[in-house]
């Protein structure tokens, strides 16, 4: 049998599986499908978004949108560093993709350094670049395109794209591919226990095994935003509420011009709103000797942003080519395995306090005259609270210490809002400046060396690896803290930000905002922050809201939790029971549901299990054997088996 790619009714085949999503996730699944090589297989794909690309990648979004990651360090495949079972597949990174896409379309042979064979061979017998070719902008960005560069969002979608055509194109020919353009609303099983998924057309579809690759989901808002909403409508008050969700989803058309917008938020989701409303409606950044320059279109509102810290996420670093590689010498030295469960406060934290002041101090001894060795001396021999006052002797007065305690606990203090605005354009100034500085700031050094913990401690702490007391604690606000410094916007992005304030068409709120509903609007105050009070016509929720299981919106974990296929997975506490969290029970390995009713084959990978198995949020990155891959590995392998 061929691949057919349309919908319809397929023949029963040896094995029958159903792919539930084709952004990134589902994308992996059939390339680590055709990684194993012919078999005979019925594959029906559901989705009503673009295929590839899915909903947050899609290719006609607006150009400026762009990842948070560099264009070097996502890839879609395998590589020397892979561990799961299935056999390594190597193809090109999204950079190495942008300058063979550049090379096929101008023929201009790519620039060093050399891509390598099996990439490039990959990238050949792969799909064709034509949309990229068809396309003035795309082809400028991708001839524009660097290790270190942040690609366009619809650009990696176009990547999504080539890698499902090519992962198509390399199933064997006895499995057929069966598209359904519509969503699945359902999945249960049938007498024989065999799950089953319904779809948003009527149609049936009995599998042997169901994937689930549902990316981000919606829950329930939370208490205090459901009390905002009945307040919004018993007031009857005229106004505009835009709820999380991707920005791209948002309807930000009724923020009109000139006015005030209230806007919760200070990640990237705030960076990408704060672009719509100005680039997205005409306006235009300029450079202005070392900064930017506004020219507004006059279409912009004015944004009063505010936070639950109240600090924006610290910008990335502009790398020439890919981060540096990070050490985490005394984390790594320890056998974690042998101490589950984590305990972070007391033995992980002070170790990656160390490791992080000894990058910043190794970074600084490249431009300053000190003793290193006297300083990692210090760092081995004091508490993580006391190694800024301890080191800061022997640093010339140029060199400030580095505190990592007193970052990790930074916060804004009770002050006027003339003086928290000041304080805030100077932290995203100075911020802005050691990103510039690239390879040679100490201070991002120390921040890059403390952000790569993440990754580590999410796994370290997966499923049992910590107790639900540990998870719900310090752990959490490490990962938070993780999230400002690694999850930030590119450079450019706070310059912006910046030109914006000078523009007068961003203020700061304050920390701990909180929004209420007045007699003409929506009211907004810091209680830290005096005269911080501003009313507004709109609120603009500029994040996205962690998907929960226990309050979900989605119709086919509601029906899935609802028939005891599945159940919220509980993190194991000191006490011995279980305290149950946003995410589902899953087998560790494979992923697959395992609820009240037992197991049914019905795997459920990515975000929604976040809490659980965490590093679900992050594209792969090659060489580091990603997370999103192994787990797709596993799941394929008990799939097929």
């Amino acid at each position: 049998m061929g691949h057919e790619q349309k919908g319809g009714v397929v023949a029963d085949s040896a094995l029958t599986v159903v792919i539930v999503g084709l952004g990134p996730r589902g994308v992996s699944l059939l390339e680590r499908i055709g990684a194993r090589g012919n078999r005979e297989l019925t594959l029906h794909l559901v989705d009503d978004a673009q295929p590839g690309a899915g909903r947050l990648w899609r290719t006609d979004q607006d150009r400026d949108m762009c990842m948070n990651t560099l264009a070097g360090a996502v890839t879609m495949f395998t590589d020397d560093s892979f561990s799961g079972a299935g056999p390594v597949v190597e193809g090109p990174t999204l950079w190495e993709w942008c300058r063979l896409a550049h090379e096929t379309i101008t023929g201009e042979p790519a620039d060093a350094p050399p891509i390598p064979d099996s990439h490039r061979r990959a990238f050949l017998e792969g799909a064709d670049v034509e949309l990229v070719a068809a396309d003035e902008a795309f082809r400028a960005e991708v001839a524009a395109a660097g290790p270190g560069s942040h690609p366009s969002r619809a650009l990696f979608g176009l990547y999504q794209d080539w890698v499902l055509r090519t992962a198509l194109a390399k199933l064997g020919p006895d499995v057929q591919v069966v598209w359904h353009r519509t969503r699945a609303t359902r999945v249960t099983t049938d007498d024989a226990g065999r799950p089953v998924v319904e779809l948003a057309d009527g149609e049936v579809l009995r599998a042997d095994a169901v994937a689930l690759a549902l990316g981000w989901l919606e829950s329930e808002p939370n208490h205090a935003d459901k009390a905002l909403a009945a307040a919004v409508e018993s007031s009857g008050v005229d106004v505009t509420w835009v709820p999380p969700d991707s920005p791209i989803e948002q309807d930000l058309s009724g923020i009109r011009a000139g006015e005030p917008v209230i806007v919760r938020g200070f990640g990237m989701g705030f960076f990408d709103s704060m672009s719509m409303l100005t680039i997205g409606r005409g306006g235009r950044f300029e450079p202005d000797g070392e900064r930017l320059r506004y020219v507004p279109s006059g279409q912009e509102p004015i944004l009063h942003v505010g936070s639950r810290k109240g600090l924006p996420f610290r910008a990335k670093s502009v790398y020439e080519g890919l981060p540096p590689a990070v050490k985490l010498a005394r984390v790594c030295a320890v056998d974690w395995r042998a101490r589950r469960p984590l305990r972070f406060t007391e033995d992980f934290l002070p170790l990656l306090a160390r490791d992080a002041t000894q990058a910043y101090y190794e970074t600084a001894a490249r431009f300053h005259d000190i003793d290193l060795d006297a300083i990692i001396e210090l760092i081995d021999a004091n508490e993580p609270w006391e190694l800024a006052p301890a080191i800061v002797h022997l640093l010339p007065d140029e060199l400030p210490p580095f505190d990592f305690h007193a970052l990790l606990h930074e916060h804004v203090h009770p002050q006027g809002r003339d003086s928290y605005e000041e304080f805030i354009v100077d932290r995203v100034a100075s911020d802005l400046a050691e990103a510039r500085l690239g390879l040679d700031s100490p201070f991002k050094a120390g921040l890059w060396e403390a952000n790569a913990a993440r990754r580590f401690l999410t796994e370290l702490a997966a499923f049992d690896g910590i107790d639900a007391e540990g998870y719900e604690g310090d752990l959490r606000e490490f990962l938070s803290f993780g999230g400002t410094i690694g999850s930030g916007p590119p450079a450019f992005r706070a310059a912006q930000l910046l030109a914006l304030v000078d523009a007068g068409l961003v203020r700061f709120v304050g920390p701990r905002i909180t929004v209420e509903v007045g007699e003409t609007g929506f009211v907004a105050h810091s209680p830290l922050i005096e005269g911080s009070r501003v009313e507004a016509p709109a609120l603009l929720d500029a994040w996205v809201r962690l998907h929960d299981g226990r309050f979900t919106q989605d119709p086919i974990i509601s029906g899935l939790l609802e028939q005891g296929l599945a159940q919220p997975f509980g993190r194991l506490t000191a006490h011995g029971d279980r305290s149950l969290g946003p995410a589902f029970a899953i087998d560790e390995v494979t992923s697959e549901l395992i609820g009240p009713a037992g197991r049914h084959r019905i795997h459920l990978l990515g975000i929604p299990s976040d809490a659980a198995r965490g590093d679900t949020i992050i594209a792969p990155m090659p060489g580091t054997d990603p997370t999103m891959l192994r787990e797709i590995d596993a799941a394929v392998e008990a799939i097929l088996a």
